[in-house]
């Protein structure tokens, strides 16, 4: 089959590779698209500490089910169009017992430990594997596990109805928080962040947004929220001023959700968290039922005009280069997705 190998770090090239091999409860995927994540970057920069090379990246596909075996076969057909949680869990620890693979001991993903979607065909556990309507423009399918670490997002933030919601760092990743909290019914959702474009489309989405570079950033931040603080605050933007920001505007009690990795610690007034009894919330990738949820919300439309704003630009597998330069140097890019068959 083609693929995209990283043979080492910033050595990428699209070539001839073995076709994967099937083990009981395991799938085959005939890829269509594929989105372009900032850790798919990350590996081919050398920046990912675990990443084992070479490798096929990629983790964020939609296809065409091409061949099953073995248990949990007879829930699907060939030629269903399916999507797949990348976490490769152990089934065995404490954290898998309790339904959170995301965090397990013996944690591995597709595309980083593991041969991923950036190939005509990727191999996938049946028991993370779902299906969905063949009526779905693919595309949006795309994004399905963006939305899933969004979904489980802000499922631990615990969010209630009408309360208030302060996105520091309007990515992908925290412009679908909002959309996520939009549609469990959070009130007032404010986005802060440096660049235009993302401001924009955060204002498209029905969020208020701030520039955290304005001199009168503060009196705005606060003015956006009815002059209040906010109930729960998202840390997605992975530089030290934004943890500052939302330990100063979350209110007491609230809660702040820690998103971004970060290169380094963070410099955190324990003194604040401690004064107005904060709660610290941290979260990796998405466990399996954020997963199915973020596939449901797909196959029922709930956000189709928002995915399809999301997607900047669709690249064919032969440019994939440029999409990985394009998905990493323009500032204005949101999603960027690569078509690897037809």
């Amino acid at each position: 089959m083609k693929a995209l190998v990283i043979r080492q770090p910033k050595d990428m090239s699209i070539c001839d590779a073995p076709k994967p091999e099937l083990r009981d409860g395991e799938a085959l995927i005939k890829v269509k698209y594929i989105g372009i994540c900032g850790t798919d970057i990350h590996v081919y920069n050398g920046h990912h500490p675990t990443a084992v090379f070479p490798l096929i990246p990629g983790h964020e596909f939609v296809g065409e089910l091409a061949e099953i075996k073995g248990e949990g076969a007879e829930s699907f057909e060939i030629g269903d169009m399916v999507v797949a949680q990348e976490v490769l869990a152990c089934g065995r620890c404490d954290a898998c017992a309790k339904g959170e693979d995301n965090v397990c001991e013996h944690l591995k993903i597709i595309g980083v430990h593991a041969d991923g979607g950036f190939a005509e065909y990727v191999r996938v556990k049946t028991k993370k594997m779902y299906r969905i309507p063949k009526s779905i423009d693919l595309k949006r399918a795309a994004l399905i596990e963006p939305l899933a670490v969004a979904v489980h997002d802000v499922r631990m933030s615990d969010l209630k109805v009408s309360e208030s919601v302060l996105i520091v760092g309007g990515g992908p990743i925290g412009l679908l928080i909002g959309c996520v909290a939009q549609a469990a019914g959070a009130g007032r959702i404010v986005v802060s962040e440096v660049v235009e474009s993302r401001r924009k489309l955060a204002e498209q989405f029905g969020f208020a947004t701030v520039n955290p570079l304005d001199e009168d950033f503060d009196t705005k931040l606060l003015a956006a929220n009815g002059g209040k603080h906010f109930d729960v605050s998202f840390e997605a933007a992975g530089v030290p001023s934004a943890i500052t920001t939302c330990v100063d505007y979350t209110k007491n009690t609230g809660t702040i959700v820690q998103i971004a990795m970060t290169k380094g610690p963070y410099p955190v007034d324990t003194g604040k968290l401690f004064a107005k009894e904060l709660r610290v919330q941290g979260v990796r990738i998405h466990n399996q039922y954020a997963f199915a949820c973020a596939t449901n919300m797909v196959a029922m439309g709930m956000l189709d005009d928002k995915l399809d704003a999301l997607i900047s630009k669709v690249f064919p597998f032969d440019e994939v280069a440029d999409a990985f330069a394009y998905a990493e140097t323009c500032k204005d890019a949101f999603k960027v997705l690569v078509k690897i068959t037809d």
